[in-house]
């Protein structure tokens, strides 16, 4: 592979523009933006034009027939993942899409199997797992688990209760065309009725990130024990044994993004605040607490720098790419996520 990855898009809406193409334009010394499959032309051109893709395309299947590349960011709606993922992995192209992965956990555990039946990196834009506040307390989590020098890890808590996630982007390019030719949604399991299905579209919507954080900051697979009615609040238990609960939407404030985890140890405890999603050079928040004859509190170290979780997915994707190394944030651990809203709805019934 040459030292500049060949990229092409997929999609050129406004997360496709404001989250995607713009933090690849950056990595001049990575990659090379080569060309733009979208299917509303006037948007296609202008926003080539911005970034200066010299290739446009109208549909995924041209851009793969056509387009020299060798990975594709493929940003659209999750319903519409069916529609193009076969494609690109079987067309031997490494691929990164948004969260979820899909609708369907069956689907999604197909397009894993076969990315790595192909060897292709397969990325799924879980990019809360990219912040550099959270790769701290990874690696903090990690240290004190193996070094038992502040005892066993005994409880994580998420609150998710923010509104505002774009927090005043810069403004992507619109034009007023429609869809000539829409395509098609992806069903969500036969198993659900109506009503179940909607829940589980608002879960895997709205609050898949913190499910799959969950699993990344404990280093764990964990099962649901019990959901609540309202479909707000579940608790659950890790591998290990360690209880979990996640609190979801459970109030609204205006212009409020509130993303906080709270992870304990016998013997000390961190917080996490994530910041909104669109929010630039903004890492989490980190304070920590330990317990050393006296209880001490610490921020976050301030060698750690500003920066952006989807320009560190970007760069994430293309070192992946280049070293052909497994990403942390794999379509095989997005499968997972589908299973554990899955059983919350079976739980909900």
């Amino acid at each position: 592979m040459a030292d500049k990855i060949r990229l092409g898009f997929i999609g050129a809406g406004g997360m496709g523009q404001a989250a995607h193409i713009h933090n690849y334009a950056q990595l001049t010394d990575m990659c090379e933006l080569v060309a733009l499959a979208e299917i509303r032309p006037k948007l296609a051109r202008r926003v080539a034009d911005r970034y200066g893709i010299a290739e446009v395309y109208p549909d995924h299947t041209a851009l793969l027939e056509s387009a020299d590349v060798d990975a594709v960011v493929a940003i659209m709606g999750y319903a519409l993942h069916h529609n193009v993922v076969p494609d690109i992995l079987n067309a031997g192209t490494h691929l990164l899409t948004e969260k979820p992965i899909g609708c369907r956990a069956d689907a999604a555990e197909s397009w894993a199997k076969l990315a790595r039946d192909k060897g292709l990196v397969y990325l799924v834009g879980y990019m809360k797992r990219w912040d550099l506040g959270v790769r701290y307390v990874v690696d903090l989590i990690t240290r004190w688990r193996a070094s038992g020098e502040y005892g066993k890890l005994t409880y994580l808590r998420c609150n998710m209760s923010g509104t505002d996630w774009t927090w005043n982007p810069e403004d992507p390019l619109f034009t007023d065309e429609g869809f000539d030719k829409p395509l098609a949604a992806e069903p969500f399991p036969e198993k659900f009725d109506e009503e179940q299905a909607q829940l589980y579209n608002t879960q895997i919507n709205f609050y898949v990130h913190q499910v799959n954080l969950i699993r990344f900051l404990v280093g764990e697979d964990y099962v649901l024990d019990f959901n609540h009615p309202s479909g707000k609040t579940f608790t659950a238990t890790t591998e290990s044994g360690t209880p979990i609960v996640l609190e979801m939407g459970i109030y609204e404030l205006n212009q409020s993004w509130d993303e906080i985890y709270h992870i304990c140890f016998e013997g000390a405890d961190i917080e996490l605040r994530l910041p909104a999603p669109l929010h630039k050079q903004q890492n989490g928040e980190v304070r920590v607490r330990r317990n050393t004859g006296e209880t001490r509190e610490e921020l976050c170290p301030n060698i750690i720098p500003p920066s952006w979780s989807f320009f560190e997915q970007a760069k994430g994707f293309l070192e992946c790419v280049q070293s052909g190394r497994a990403p942390h944030d794999s379509a095989g651990d997005a499968v997972k996520d589908l299973r554990i809203f899955e059983r919350q709805v079976e739980l909900s019934s």
